[in-house]
């Protein structure tokens, strides 16, 4: 069986390469730290690109684990971040999977606020400021991924995949599409994490 929720709590610690390193799990880190995936030049060929890539490479380690793992390659370590950051296994879901025929139909940077309000009004937890406690990045996707209903953010997300010619609606996806700064580091992450599984 896959690893699921009725049987597995999520995962504490990451296996890197040849060690088990603990791991800061809290949804708040994943934020910032899937947010600097997607900031990751792919195919870094300037020495600024390069640069960057390292500076984001160890701002990621030190939000994942306290610190860069020196003795582990650092394709392992992607690979090992890149791998939690999906949780739990799951079918695609509209509005991550769609980067492969169209936009985004949600950022969780742009759209933050919205689906943390949705998730406390759908009878989740209340994961805004005022929540001290950490909260597993897990769960946390769970939550996105099982938003149902008339939510603000469902509804943009309907609006944002429309595909159909009403010009009314058609002015409305434009309206309220993801600006490209946001699609775009979202659609790169995916993709990134794509070839990281798929072509490796």
């Amino acid at each position: 069986m896959r690893p699921n929720l009725a049987q597995d709590a999520p995962p504490t610690s990451l296996q890197v390469g040849g060690g088990v390193y603990p791991v800061n799990w809290d949804y708040r880190a994943w934020l910032e730290i899937t947010a600097k995936m997607g900031e990751i030049v792919p195919e870094a060929d300037t020495p600024d690109d390069m640069r960057r890539n390292m500076a984001l490479f160890e701002e990621i380690q030190a939000l994942a684990f306290g610190g860069v793992l020196a003795d582990e390659a650092p394709e392992n370590v992607l690979r090992a971040v890149a791998n939690f950051a999906r949780g739990y296994p799951s079918a695609p879901v509209s509005g991550e999977e769609d980067h492969r025929g169209g936009a985004s139909l949600y950022s969780l940077d742009y759209d933050l606020n919205e689906i943390l309000l949705a998730i406390r009004n759908q009878g989740g937890p209340d994961l805004s400021y005022r929540r001290k406690e950490p909260y597993h990045w897990w769960e946390f996707l769970l939550e996105v991924r099982t938003l149902a209903g008339e939510h603000y953010i469902t509804r943009l997300m309907e609006i944002r995949g429309y595909s159909g010619k009403d010009k009314e609606l058609l002015a409305m996806k434009a309206r309220y599409a993801l600006p490209e700064r946001s699609r775009a580091a979202h659609e790169q992450l995916l993709n990134d994490l794509d070839a990281l599984f798929y072509n490796s």
